[in-house]
């Protein structure tokens, strides 16, 4: 079963507003696929409808061979579709352990065990940090937890939406290698992002939203050498 996410002819508004216009993307198992574009273009509008968080006007989002429009957001995470949203939406007033215990829930006792130490394997600095109060973390610390979540429940995609918001240079560089570890063991990943170079450092497959269609679809090395047609989507949003 192919474990790629493929969204077709998508329509979402938002406030009586259409912001995605019949959007066509493929995200591959196995690599990373950057989505790219300015403020306002309708990529956390996508991520909010992949996680069943905002209904869809039309179009399909399939999981391998499984359609999960119209799918609640606990459906949507059992089917294999993990959802990082933007702002790092974490239960703070409860410890890291807690937060990872509420993501691994619907999983059996084995799984969930699992999952928790493929996750503090990824993030080994979250290991003295367990007892913590996630709203005491650092920003960096709370993306971490974050992803953690995701990542503990061994999905089949991964959709991360602003990797780097807020946080430093230097703790960017160490989450994104991440991202590529998981895609290199078989996860489709999709990261949705405001700054290219991020994005393009990581990823395989790149796409340039631009309000609400997209307006480039190849791979990220022809984006890099070509960066006149990413600042078009931007400069024109």
């Amino acid at each position: 079963m192919s474990a790629d996410l493929t969204i077709h002819d998508l329509v979402v508004a938002r406030a009586g507003r259409q912001v995605l216009h019949g959007l066509e993307l493929s995200v591959p198992a196995g690599a990373v696929t950057a989505l790219l574009g300015p403020n306002g273009a309708g990529k956390s509008s996508l991520v909010l409808a992949l996680g069943g968080l905002l209904p869809l006007e039309q179009g399909s989002v399939r999981l391998g061979d499984r359609e999960l429009a119209g799918a609640s957001p606990d459906t949507v995470r059992k089917a294999g579709l993990a959802v990082v949203p933007e702002g790092r939406w974490l239960l703070r007033g409860l410890t890291v352990e807690d937060n990872l215990q509420v993501a691994t829930y619907p999983l059996s006792r084995r799984e969930a065990r699992a999952g928790r130490e493929r996750a503090l394997a990824l993030f080994p600095e979250l290991e003295k940090r367990l007892t913590s109060q996630a709203s005491l973390l650092s920003g960096g610390e709370q993306q971490m937890v974050a992803l953690a979540q995701a990542l503990a429940t061994n999905p089949r995609v991964l959709v991360v939406d602003e990797l780097s918001l807020g946080l430093a240079p230097v703790v960017v560089r160490r989450l994104a290698p991440v991202l590529e570890q998981v895609a290199a063991e078989g996860t489709a990943v999709l990261l949705i992002e405001q700054f290219a170079e991020v994005a393009l450092g990581v990823a395989h497959h790149a796409h340039v939203i631009q309000g609400g269609r997209l307006a480039f679809s190849g791979g990220a090395q022809e984006l890099r050498d070509n960066p006149e047609l990413l600042s078009g989507a931007y400069l024109h949003a």
